[in-house]
């Protein structure tokens, strides 16, 4: 069984939300095919959470808050605040694009709400574990990789497949320049996003993602000041 929603925004960007077998799945349609206008006309929603966070939603152009806060499968990007802190930036519909390019407008919000010289961001890195298991495997150029023993390999692989606090402990100076690595070349995309907006790390904080992609870490965040 399927019921469908059809939502335009006020400058005819069209959108269905079906609901197929019980699940609520999002449909573009071929006249919504223009992302960067889509992006562009965007609306930026401010939902408040419980616990002090307020959550950031970019929407379709015309989107009014209580169908944001009803059907969540029209958010196109969202990103959380608690306090002065930033987290957990995300694009929902991923055919847009990577968060650099599609959670700038959601950012700057947020940054404007809390004051940039007061805001702090907090990064995952997922995939970092993949990246630096690849750098072993392939051979591909890492440099944080080069010069350490086989010890210090195995320990830093160990951690890349299963983390362990033992482990993570005895070699996080290692698995922290890995991780600036992997920010620094690109790779880890909500970063990427902050450091848009002239986001400078800090820190790499250790045990900090408690996610459910933790493992793909090794547990480790970013945190970044604004300029």
């Amino acid at each position: 069984m399927m019921r469908a929603l059809t939502y335009a925004g006020r400058r005819g960007l069209a959108l269905e939300w079906r609901v197929v077998g019980g699940i609520a799945r999002r449909f573009f349609f071929a006249s919504s095919t223009d992302h960067t206008r889509l992006l562009d006309e965007a609306d930026v929603h401010r939902v408040t959470l419980v616990d002090g966070v307020t959550q950031y939603v970019m929407a379709p152009n015309g989107t009014d808050l209580e169908i944001v806060q009803k059907v969540p499968q029209l958010h196109l990007a969202r990103l959380f605040v608690k306090d002065n802190v930033l987290y957990g930036a995300k694009v929902i519909n991923r055919t847009l694009g990577e968060p650099k390019l599609v959670c700038g407008k959601i950012l700057d919000a947020a940054l404007q709400d809390v004051g940039i010289d007061k805001a702090r961001a907090r990064s995952t890195l997922h995939g970092l574990s993949d990246w630096v298991l690849d750098g072993m495997r392939i051979k591909k150029r890492v440099d944080s990789l080069s010069g350490l023993s086989d010890g210090e390999l195995s320990a830093i692989e160990a951690i890349a497949k299963e983390p362990s606090t033992e482990k993570y402990d005895t070699s996080r100076m290692i698995w922290e320049k890995l991780a600036q690595e992997y920010i620094d070349r690109g790779c880890a995309t909500e970063a990427a996003l902050y450091q848009s907006r002239e986001g400078v790390l800090t820190e790499i904080e250790h045990h900090a993602d408690t996610s459910e992609l933790a493992n793909t870490s090794g547990g480790a965040m970013a945190l970044f000041e604004f300029q």
